[in-house]
């Protein structure tokens, strides 16, 4: 009996010891993850939400793929009609890239070359000024040509006629504001004159060779520098802020006039230009012949830095960017690539305040994929 007793008070023991230190799984909780689309998401329509934006569409490239894309907003306050990765925006200043892109073209073809005087190719041209016999492509490209930068684009003249371009240039009698090759000097107008040059040097109007040579075989088949020519379902409208109210509205003038198309009028969408990028950066990789594309992304001009032919040169996180900014009447728009490592993003908004918002949503995404695990 006293041996029984011992036994159960053993084991009561036991039992007592296993009743004051339960189990407890030690398996690691790990936090949810939000997926890259969903942090995308976020930066943009964060940004949106602070700042107003009425419409917006993004497009992103990696490793030759479109990684994504999406709409946002509205093509209008007006009618709320939803903006897509498809629809259709004033791109502004990154149609100088495509100009610029045509150029080389005609470089690759011998039909023109960086070197080659402007007054040597185009005599038609009038000027007043002596130092203007001294601008080659080179410096129209880099903008140390010296033609100054424009006051007025007059939107509202809405010119359509095939001879638009060329009217307007050879309207111009040329002075310069420096001397070609001294200083970097922003200039749409030498942009509006490299247009003229790809009209002469190829026989077609500069709308056309562009839509051919450089938009359709890149798959760009919605895009298109005469905005006449978007398909009405594309079109967005431009927005501006009121100074007085501080009210947002639509502008009742699109920003389009023919003889600005070379510097200005490219109307494209996300998708459209992120196919566009893929092409660019796989033309950088070719190696296989001289590559004029990857001249295009160097710094063209040693007291400049930040300008290569056509492309505006930056870094983020050390990494080299290359790209161009744009805003016109209404609208704002950013494309980047980081051609080291295969990445492309573009913005387009149909909106022309709080323009830092361009920057802000490239910039974050920028750093999100660049830390993104492959």
């Amino acid at each position: 009996m006293k041996n029984d007793l011992t036994i159960i008070l053993l084991l009561s023991v036991f039992l007592l010891g296993c009743t004051q230190n339960p189990f407890k799984q030690k398996i690691e909780v790990i936090s949810p993850t939000i997926s890259f689309v969903e942090q995308v998401d976020s930066i943009v329509i964060n940004k949106m939400n602070e700042y107003n934006i009425p419409g917006l569409s993004v497009g992103l490239v990696r490793n030759d793929s479109i990684v994504y894309m999406n709409g946002f907003g509205v093509k209008s306050i007006d009618n709320n009609d939803v903006v897509t990765e498809s629809t259709i925006f004033h791109t502004a200043s990154i149609s100088k890239l495509f100009t610029a892109i045509a150029i080389i073209q005609l470089i690759e073809k011998e039909s023109i070359a960086l070197d080659d005087k402007l007054f040597d190719l185009l005599p038609e041209l009038t000027h007043k000024d002596i130092r203007a016999e001294n601008i080659t492509i080179k410096t129209l490209l880099n903008h140390t040509s010296g033609i100054p930068d424009m006051n007025n684009y007059h939107w509202s003249n809405n010119n359509q006629a095939d001879n638009s371009l060329k009217k307007y240039i050879l309207g111009h009698t040329f002075k310069l504001e420096s001397e070609p090759s001294d200083k970097y000097q922003y200039s749409n107008l030498a942009y509006d004159v490299l247009g003229y040059v790809i009209e002469r040097v190829s026989g077609a109007t500069f709308d056309d060779y562009l839509k051919e040579n450089v938009l359709n075989k890149n798959g760009m088949f919605d895009s298109d520098f005469r905005y006449f020519k978007i398909l009405d379902s594309l079109k967005t409208t431009p927005h501006s802020k009121s100074r007085s109210s501080n009210n947002v509205y639509p502008r009742k003038v699109y920003p389009y006039t023919r003889e600005h198309a070379p510097s200005s009028t490219l109307n494209s969408s996300a998708k459209d230009l992120s196919k566009w990028m893929i092409s660019f950066i796989k033309n950088l990789r070719d190696s296989n012949s001289v590559n004029n594309y990857q001249e295009m992304i160097e710094p063209s001009f040693s007291s400049h830095p930040h300008i290569g032919l056509g492309f505006q040169l930056s870094t983020i996180e050390s990494k080299k960017t290359v790209g161009h900014y744009g805003g016109d009447k209404g609208f704002r728009s950013y494309l980047m690539m980081i051609p080291e490592k295969k990445i492309g993003i573009v913005v387009l908004a149909n909106c022309d305040y709080e323009e830092d918002f361009r920057q802000e949503i490239v910039h974050s995404i920028a750093k999100l994929m660049l830390n993104r695990k492959q």
